[in-house]
């Protein structure tokens, strides 16, 4: 389980729409806070990073208030936060600072100082999430003006499972989640369609075959959850399921999820074809970028079981790393 939940702020309002969230998930889970900024130093617009040292100790000392005034409006929730100031490039510096423990959860907005574009996500957080390899809430900014701060109330939590053991790292996760918040959690899972996938026509021969495989398929998944589904409703959680046959499991469930139809998705990183190649599978991917809805995605491997990228590997060469 987690030690701790890291929420990086920077001063803009639509970072802080992830205050809300982290509260929840502290008290679910009944673990600490630690708010996190950094002054930047990258040279461009948002930079917050002087080179006059009687400057910088300004920006530091208004860093250190900002981020006590937050820690003190959250002392209402019984909450006390850790407070942090890092120097340096914002992703970099959350990259490393929830690395060096990867029993982090990390906590952020899709946008933050840079404002809200056309991008679903900022630099920072798209930065952040890939390569920090920990696991991550992900909050939709699109508004930018301050909310009032309080706990988000989660009242639908949609739980993707695909019948294997790694979707299945999320169940401890989403009990306490339930059990705060009193919510309902549907348990999802989609059987890919073997026709669809290999574009059999409804009048070949083989469809007898395929049908059979498909529908075996289903009733296994619906054995699967079906058990979750019965220890949940034992403990006292509402729970509700489906298991059913579409022609893509990524955009079944991006249409479950879309705004509206959960307050909350939560999935594992990977899912039975797990591959250490990437940090995260398709459709934890598809969902961080495509999905409208806040999205809790734990990660199933160590940080070190993740390989580099491309990119990794040639930036570390070039530093003689």
């Amino acid at each position: 389980m987690f030690q701790r939940i890291v929420v990086p702020l920077d001063g803009s309002c639509l970072a802080e729409w992830a205050l809300p969230h982290a509260i929840n998930l502290a008290k679910a889970l009944d673990i600490p806070l630690v708010l996190v900024r950094v002054i930047q130093k990258n040279g461009d617009e948002t930079s917050q990073y002087p080179a006059d040292p009687v400057e910088l100790d300004a920006i530091q000392a208004e860093s250190s208030a900002y981020l006590d005034s937050i820690a003190s409006r959250l002392s209402i929730f019984d909450l006390n936060p850790e407070t942090v100031t890092l120097e340096g490039d914002a992703g970099d510096q959350i990259i490393d600072f929830v690395r060096s423990d990867g029993r982090t959860l990390l906590v952020m907005t899709s946008h933050g100082i840079g404002g809200i574009s056309h991008f679903t996500l900022g630099s920072v957080a798209h930065k952040s999430i890939l390569q920090a390899h920990v696991s991550f809430l992900l909050v939709r900014a699109f508004s930018d003006q301050c909310g009032m701060l309080e706990e988000f109330h989660y009242n639908r939590v949609v739980v993707p499972l695909d019948g294997g053991r790694r979707s299945e790292c999320v169940l401890p996760v989403i009990e306490m989640l339930a059990r705060h918040n009193e919510c309902t959690l549907k348990l999802v899972s989609i059987v890919p369609s073997l026709a669809h996938q290999y574009e059999v026509a409804p009048d070949d021969p083989r469809m007898t075959m395929i049908a059979s495989l498909e529908e075996e398929q289903r009733k296994r998944l619906e054995v699967n959850v079906g058990r979750i589904s019965d220890r949940l409703k034992n403990e006292g959680l509402r729970v509700e399921t489906q298991v059913e046959t579409r022609d893509s499991p990524i955009s079944a469930i991006w249409q479950l999820t879309r705004k509206g139809q959960a307050d909350l998705v939560v999935m594992a990183a990977h899912g039975q074809t797990c591959v250490n190649h990437w940090p995260l599978g398709a459709l934890p991917l598809n969902a961080m970028v495509y999905g409208e809805t806040p999205l809790l995605v734990l990660q199933d491997l160590e940080p070190d079981e993740i390989e580099l990228t491309f990119a990794e590997k040639v930036s570390r060469e070039m530093r003689g790393h």
